[in-house]
């Protein structure tokens, strides 16, 4: 089955609100992805069930600059009331921002190529791409889920 996503929906400029976060925070390489993205939900699962926070929306991932051999990056989900920090869950922030948006359909392996389709509508239409980028798990894969069902959601803040 071909989870690639040929045809992503097309990209747009939206204004995003400044959303309070809980996240776990880290600086992993690429290889490491994976690992370090379960076990931040892991911790944010605990500090849910333990009422630290309760997300108001689905799970992201933030991306403070372009992914390369090494990311920083900030795991977690939305929240509409202040957290305090409970291990490695710890209160995060998205500023108010335009942005470039898009939305990926498909597998998560796929993801680079629907942020490579955004970066070149981006240059066609002239925007100045900051270096906050977040992806938005709209839909949650679960086992025996067609990975082509899945959604995602790109954010690409804009300098202009």
């Amino acid at each position: 089955m071909d989870t690639t996503n040929q045809d992503p929906e097309s990209p747009l400029v939206t204004e995003q609100q400044e959303q309070s976060t809980a996240v776990v925070t880290g600086t992993v390489s690429m290889s490491d992805l994976r690992a370090f993205f379960d076990r931040a939900f892991d911790d944010l699962r605990r500090a849910m069930a333990d009422g630290t926070f309760e997300p108001s929306g689905p799970p992201m991932a933030v991306y403070h600059g372009v992914p390369a051999e090494t990311v920083h990056l900030d795991v977690g989900f939305p929240v509409t009331r202040p957290v305090t920090a409970r291990g490695r869950v710890v209160p995060g922030r998205l500023p108010a921002s335009r942005t470039a948006s898009s939305v990926h359909r498909g597998n998560y392996d796929d993801l680079g190529r629907s942020w490579q389709h955004l970066a070149e509508w981006a240059a066609r239409e002239r925007l100045d791409l900051g270096d906050l980028m977040w992806e938005v798990y709209v839909t949650e894969p679960r086992p025996g889920d067609d990975p082509a069902a899945m959604r995602t959601e790109l954010h690409w803040t804009l300098r202009k």
